[in-house]
């Protein structure tokens, strides 16, 4: 277990760079020495390649990203465009492919039942919203935002690829605004295009920014992402065409073709294209980039069963599949199966920059006024797991079979926490860190006082938003510090705490499953 020691004494502030590409500049405002890695590794001043360490495990994920260039990933792209057209063209001809089609699904008796009380009782989960929230204006002041392109300012995109990249760093200042810029293409799966005029405009300047082109891995960031961006509208172009067809389907997949699709549906691929021009082990960053969409998945279950996404990662497996019928018992299952596949993520690994991604997307599903994370635990917190576990691990190819159904599998977790809360590894961290103020808040809004407002099945509006702005603005004042290794591993563990310990996210897989259905035969994206 890696102890970060943050030295204040030797804070020093960044130097003022001149702008040297399209766009502008995104950095701390303050610096800490003694990080596991230079934030802007292009400062850094020995000029050898800096060692990476070697995943052994993976397996799959090592035969499907070869060698990791640039054309491995445009071979994975191609084949999952592949799956795609034979998902959606068996909706057309039930014949065209056996074994990559659509299910129809239902709720069993005994969770139809749940729900047909819950909604009786007025325990009721809004669809989604659309993330369009501006973020404040402290948050903007505290980031030194206030002159970046309006994209990037909502709530959604500012702490979803915004943190991501946040947490990762960048060669320069300059290149990580541009990440950032070329990052929020993601969003064009959530409508952007038709709310910012100036968006198209962004990602294409981005894309081509000649600086950020010649940094370290910058051309290959680029130049996967502007292919994992045509690969999003294509399958954009089809949900839209189909739509009125999805409600209560979900698509029928193997294990590798679902790796597949789920690594190309990340929709920020650039990411890793240049972690793995910089070096970083291969099986890893594609298990990473995979795991995005089970990451975002568990929370969506019951919501994508109604608005129109045939590649949500859980109603994939065969667990699923096989009947047609979702069962508990098969979410309890698929459940454990991507807890443990991501376990070696957020704990040994938590900081390789794919990690550092995927860390993101639990303080994202609180802050993004889309996902209402805390409601979805709040509804479904009576349906978790009264029990603590032993943390456990497992492959992604161990925790299910060729087919996409789930083994079983795992092993004990190697350097598993107590299970309290606060646990003894975010004890030890935070006297490490010496006692701060702001990391132990931190702590306490990612994960005990979350827990605190879902045990209670009070529903607060007030109280959920209070929380997601005090998130926001914790993570802005972290980030402003330089505290940037520090934030990342709590937010990691709190992942981890999410996944295996208090079951948040279970709670939120069985909340969703009270989704209103605003959204049925329609698509969860703003269409203006």
């Amino acid at each position: 277990m890696s102890i970060i020691i943050p030295q204040d004494e030797a804070v020093y502030h960044s130097e003022s760079l001149k702008p040297r590409g399209l766009l502008k500049r995104i950095s701390p405002a303050e610096f800490r020495k003694n990080r596991l890695s230079p934030y802007f590794w292009g400062q850094r001043a020995e000029k050898k390649s800096p060692t990476f360490s070697l995943e052994t495990g993976y397996r799959e994920a090592r035969e499907i990203i070869g060698n990791g260039t640039t054309r491995s990933i445009q071979t994975i792209l191609e084949r999952g465009q592949e799956v795609l057209n034979l998902v959606f063209d068996s909706l057309d001809n039930s014949t065209v492919n056996s074994k990559i089609t659509v299910v129809p699904l239902r709720l069993s008796d005994e969770l139809q039942q749940w729900r047909d009380d819950q909604l009786k009782l007025g325990r009721i989960l809004p669809h989604k919203g659309d993330g369009l929230l501006r973020t404040s204006q402290e948050a903007i002041e505290l980031l030194g935002a206030q002159d970046w392109a309006e994209p990037l300012l909502t709530n959604g995109a500012l702490y979803g690829s915004g943190f991501a990249n946040f947490f990762i760093g960048a060669y320069d200042a300059e290149t990580l605004y541009s990440n950032y810029a070329v990052d929020v293409g993601f969003f064009y799966e959530h409508g952007y295009h038709k709310i910012f005029p100036e968006f198209e405009m962004l990602v294409r300047e981005a894309l081509e920014d000649p600086h950020a082109r010649g940094t370290l891995g910058g051309k290959e960031r680029r130049d996967v992402a502007g292919m994992g961006l045509q690969y999003i509208k294509n399958k954009v172009m089809l949900e839209e065409k189909y739509k009125a067809q999805l409600t209560n389907m979900t698509a029928r997949l193997n294990r590798r073709d679902g790796y597949l699709v789920y690594f190309c549906d990340s929709s920020i691929l650039g990411m890793a294209g240049e972690a793995l021009a910089r070096g970083y082990d291969k099986a890893g960053v594609m298990n990473d980039f995979a795991f995005s969409n089970p990451g975002t998945d568990i929370v969506d279950v019951g919501s994508d069963i109604y608005n129109s996404e045939l590649f949500n990662s859980i109603l994939n497996t065969a667990d699923i599949t096989k009947t047609g019928i979702i069962t508990e018992d098969s979410l309890r299952c698929v459940y454990d199966a991507y807890s443990h596949a991501g376990a070696k993520m957020f704990n040994q690994r938590w900081s390789e920059p794919g990690a550092r991604m995927v860390t993101a997307l639990y303080s994202w599903h609180i802050q993004d006024s889309r996902h209402e994370f805390l409601r979805r635990a709040l509804l479904g917190y009576p349906m978790r797991r009264k029990y603590l576990s032993e943390q456990q691990e497992a492959d992604w190819c161990e925790a299910f079979d060729s087919s996409f159904h789930t083994t079983g599998f795992s092993r004990p977790m190697k350097d598993a926490c107590n299970g309290a809360d606060p646990c003894d590894q975010v004890k030890l961290h935070l006297d490490q860190w010496g006692g701060s103020t702001l990391l132990a808040d931190l702590w306490w809004l990612l994960s005990t006082r979350t827990v605190e407002y879902a045990s209670k099945g009070v529903v607060s509006s007030d109280e959920e938003k209070k929380h997601a702005e005090e998130l926001r603005l914790a993570m802005a004042r972290a980030y402003s510090l330089g505290l940037v290794d520090e934030m990342t591993w709590l937010v990691a563990h709190a992942n981890h705490h999410a996944w295996q310990v208090n079951y948040l996210y279970e709670a939120a897989m069985f909340g969703s499953l009270l989704d209103d259905g605003g959204l049925k035969g329609k698509l969860d994206r703003s269409n203006i």
